[in-house]
């Protein structure tokens, strides 16, 4: 199973509920059509917003992310015919030609270590 992560927000100058009206009624229903070619599990929430700095990280810098949305394949071959190989266009959002600004992660679904419980053999 391949966990795909975003972390994103909006372009400067577009609002949140801006942004949030083309990406959820639009890029989003859009995106869905990788169904058909691969995606098998498809979620987005709001960002949790952090109440105040940790470590060497403000606030602000914490609470830079809008919304996290998760796309879920059965393996990489899946991947690749939902991504990259399905033909689906996307719509523009109408304030400009980059929709949002984002991080990204691929995770597994099993871990490697459970810290709580076990130390990393590292020698």
């Amino acid at each position: 199973m391949i966990r795909w992560m975003y972390l994103f927000k909006y372009p400067d100058g577009v609002s949140v509920e801006e942004g949030e009206r083309w990406y959820l009624g639009t890029h989003t229903q859009e995106a869905k059509q990788m169904a058909a070619h691969g995606l098998i599990g498809y979620r987005t929430w709001k960002a949790v917003k952090a109440p105040f700095g940790a470590g060497s990280r403000t606030q602000e810098q914490l609470n830079e992310w809008e919304r996290v949305t998760e796309l879920v394949f059965e393996d990489w071959d899946a991947f690749d015919a939902a991504v990259k190989n399905s033909g689906i266009t996307y719509t523009a959002p109408p304030y400009g030609p980059k929709g949002f600004i984002y991080h990204t992660v691929f995770l597994g679904e099993e871990p490697e270590y459970d810290l709580l419980r076990e130390v990393p053999n590292v020698s």
